[in-house]
Formats: C-alpha cells, structure tokens, sequence
C-alpha cells in the first residue's frame, strides 16, 4: 500500500524496508527485530497491541504521505539524495565506467562519468534525463528538500 512512498523514501537516502507480500503479524516482527518505524495507512494494523512505533498516514496520494511522515517525525533532513538503490534499498557505492560496462548502453558510458552501483540487484545509477524531474518532484512535495545538508541516517520502514 506504500510502495510508492517506500522508494521515495530511498530516492531521500532513509533505509525503507517495503514487502507488500507480508502479512500484519510478519511486518510487526520485523519492524520491531529491525527496529524500525512502522508507517501505514491500516488503522487496525496501527493501533494493534505491542505494535512498534507507528505512523498512521491518512493522504491518499504519496506526496500527501511523504509530508505527512516528515511532520510525524520531525524530519528536517535527509541523510543523502539519491544515496540508496530505490528498488532493493541497498546503499549505493560509486562505479568507474569500466565496473559497469555491461550494465549500460555504450552511450551513456560515454557520455557519463560518474555511476553508482548497486551491491543487491546490480542495478546502475547516473545523472542521466530524468533527474532534475526527480529533484523538482522532490522539491514540489517538500519544499527546501534539495538543498538540506547531510546528516545521520534515521530509520524507516
């Protein structure tokens, strides 16, 4: 129900653990093994006893939820933009050209020069046309986002 929020999240630099295979009792072990926050819009899965910290999202749409967890929270910075693998949530390390060579087009390894590489799925990242429409999308939902420093990393689901 929150995947969407979930890489959001990543594309901010938070740790978000996402299973939309998970049955209630499952995510409530794991986010309380992991020690994690639980965010969700299910209001029985909120209020069930022994329940990990927990924030309730009411917004429908995920720019809604991205404001509302960052008011819940008192978030005023993100740990790093762009820092974490939006689908696995692995931390990103940097990669030369030649590390990723078969992992991208030619082009762009011509036409790049910084990538990030993904440990967990083997996905590539770089600067390529759809970041500035990441970046606004960002800036549009919490305004100042981009240009707030690093800091320690917080941890959400």
């Amino acid at each position: 129900m929150l995947g969407r929020l979930a890489r959001w999240l990543r594309t901010l630099g938070y740790s978000a653990a996402y299973d939309h295979t998970a049955d209630d009792p499952t995510l409530l072990r794991r986010a309380a093994r992991e020690r994690r926050i639980l965010v969700t819009r299910d209001t029985g899965l909120a209020t069930m006893r022994r329940a990990p910290p927990t924030v309730l999202l009411h917004s429908n749409d995920t720019a809604g939820q991205l404001r509302e967890l960052v008011n819940a929270l008192g978030i005023t910075r993100h740990p790093g933009l762009l820092t974490r693998c939006i689908v696995c949530n692995t931390r990103l390390r940097t990669a030369t050209a030649d590390q990723i060579e078969e992992r991208v087009p030619a082009y762009v390894r011509s036409t790049q020069r910084l990538f990030r590489a993904c440990r967990g799925c083997g996905r590539v990242y770089w600067a390529g046309t759809h970041r500035p429409g990441i970046l606004a999308a960002l800036e549009s939902a919490l305004p100042g986002v981009t240009s707030i420093p690093l800091v320690r990393e917080k941890r959400c689901p």
